[in-house]
């Protein structure tokens, strides 16, 4: 059965809301059940590493006091917590904001697989969207404000520099800086961004000036971008503390490695060619700073942290940059 774009939009955006609902509504969060708290939360995100991701952050505050404008009964939610200090409403408020998100990604990841370079059956297509959108949801045992919006930014990244490798025309390339400084300001993790331009553009145009440029321009837009948060704020916090030697001694830990290994080959796995295949390995290879401080600042279980190489590998995995030629 071949359906429109908008029936492939309706469906993502639906299922997004819908596997996002039941995670947030039915289940309990034990994991981040501390941060639903309105004071916990402005105490953990407004120090350390967290201060420095301030986009989704002012999102979800602006949120929160929206929602204390309204006479909102939260008990039709039949809500339940493990801890006696969690609101509602600031559940709430990680819900919309999440969900709000993931319906974004979803309809990126429709998009995506629509475009010319993208080789699949219809049916793959809508398979790969629905364990995408699987995937990240559930990763949302550990519930924060910024990892959803930035997959959301991530994706539009993704099909933005399709069309710059399309066109290689200065607005596509002011579209991609842009969105560069923006989802800096949301996190960190827009470094996979250049990683994934520096994987696309190499595999185009190889180490040539068509490769280079972009990737250095993208680069300095990280860079001033990332500290110039950090000297506004007076603070130049990368990690909350060394825990690689935890990582890899803690049961949780050891089953967040096993998470790592099968999505890592899952998109390997699916590759159409040989170079999609060399193209995801040279995207984790460009993305190892990242990983790296995944291993050592981060806690392995949090499978959210492999969500963004997954998600992007799993696109890559069906990109024919030979449809650029």
């Amino acid at each position: 059965m071949k359906l429109n774009l908008f029936s492939k939009l309706v469906f993502a955006t639906l299922l997004a809301f819908l596997i996002n609902s039941f995670v947030y509504l039915s289940f309990g969060s034990i994991y981040s059940s501390k941060i639903l708290n309105y004071a916990e939360f402005q105490q953990q995100f407004g120090s350390g590493i967290y201060q420095h991701r301030i986009l989704s952050g002012y999102l979800l505050i602006w949120i929160y006091e929206f929602l204390s404008t309204l006479n909102i009964d939260y008990s039709i939610f039949k809500l339940k917590f493990f801890d006696a200090d969690a609101e509602p409403k600031m559940y709430l408020s990680f819900f919309l904001l999440n969900t709000f998100f993931l319906i974004l990604s979803s309809a990126m990841m429709v998009l995506i697989t629509e475009t010319k370079n993208f080789v699949a059956t219809s049916s793959e297509k809508l398979l790969m969207i629905a364990v995408a959108v699987f995937a990240t949801a559930f990763s949302q045992f550990v519930i924060v404000p910024y990892d959803i919006s930035s997959y959301f930014f991530l994706l539009l990244f993704f099909l933005s520099l399709l069309r710059y490798l399309e066109k290689n025309e200065v607005s596509n390339l002011i579209i991609l800086v842009l969105m560069m400084a923006v989802s800096t300001l949301n996190r960190e993790s827009s470094a996979l961004s250049l990683a994934l331009a520096g994987t696309l553009l190499y595999s185009e145009f190889g180490l040539k000036k068509e490769t280079l440029i972009p990737v250095a321009v993208l680069g300095i837009t990280f860079i001033l971008t990332y500290f110039g948060m950090r000297l506004m704020n007076g603070s130049f916090t990368t990690n909350d503390g060394n825990l690689l030697f935890q990582n890899f001694s803690q049961p949780k830990n050891i089953l967040g490695l096993l998470f790592w290994a099968v999505f890592f080959v899952l998109p390997l796995m699916l590759t159409k060619d040989k170079k999609a295949f060399n193209n995801i390995i040279v995207f984790h290879l460009l993305s190892i700073p990242y990983i790296a401080m995944c291993f050592y600042a981060g806690i392995l279980y949090e499978t959210r942290l492999y969500i963004p190489l997954f998600l992007t590998s799993l696109f890559l995995s069906r990109t024919d940059t030979k449809k650029f030629q």
